[in-house]
This record gives structure tokens, C-alpha cells and sequence, in this order.
């Protein structure tokens, strides 16, 4: 996986190439953790725009990462560009507490830091 970093304003951006697989990962997280406490930011955005295969250990620890930086400091991490395979992907590992905020586009998921979130959608029983 190739991982490009860019700083627009107080927000590092993130832009995921490639394959994310249990290896990449690992170097992921690691990489994250260094340029978020050298670039002392506090707001994080995905872009999967050129992300092409994520293998299943990838994702899961992924989604730990996502789950390490939503209990630190920064604030709620934002994805964008997402195929709708990932969307279902993060929609099945996300809770009720602890949405994923997911955003069509790099501009939506900035703007959205400044903006109020709405709260996540309950998922209906199927009993209902």
C-alpha cells in the first residue's frame, strides 16, 4: 500500500493507494501515530479513492486503527471515496455508539468537521 499525506489547514488527510492487507497495516498504524503527533493535528480524513483491495486481516485492523484514534485525542476520524464494497465493509463493523463517519468526497469529509454531525440511523430489527 502506498500512503500519501497532505495537511489542509488543521486536518491531515490521508490518500490510500493500492492493497491494505495484515502487513501493510501494521506499517499503517505506526506511520499514522508518527505524522499525527509530529503535525500535532487533530483531525484525520481517509480517502480510499485509489484503494483497490482490502484483504480481511487488513480490515480488521484497520478498523482497529480507527477505533485507537477515536479514543484518543483527535476527533472522530472521516473516510471518503469509498467503493461500495468498503462502505458495507465498515458499515457491518461500525456500532451504534461508535458510528464511522463516511462522506462521498475529500471536500464533504473536511467540510464536515466544521459542521454538526447528525446522529447515526438505528438499525431496524428485522423483526419489525
Amino acid at each position: 500500500m502506498i500512503m500519501h499525506a497532505k495537511q489542509d489547514g488543521d486536518i491531515l488527510v490521508f490518500e490510500l493507494e493500492g492493497h491494505l492487507d495484515f502487513e501493510t497495516t501494521l506499517r499503517f498504524k505506526e506511520t499514522c501515530a508518527c505524522l499525527i503527533k509530529k503535525q500535532n493535528v487533530h483531525r484525520v480524513v481517509f480517502n480510499f479513492d485509489k484503494l483497490r483491495f482490502v484483504g480481511s486481516t487488513g480490515i480488521n485492523q484497520f478498523v482497529r486503527v480507527l477505533k485507537d484514534l477515536n479514543s484518543s485525542k483527535t476527533e472522530k476520524p472521516r473516510m471518503c471515496n469509498l467503493s461500495p464494497e468498503f462502505t458495507r465493509i465498515f458499515k457491518a463493523y461500525q456500532t451504534i455508539r461508535n458510528p464511522f463517519h463516511i462522506f462521498d468526497d475529500e471536500t464533504q469529509a473536511i467540510a464536515s468537521f466544521s459542521a454538526p454531525l447528525s446522529k447515526p440511523l438505528r438499525r431496524k430489527s428485522l423483526d419489525q
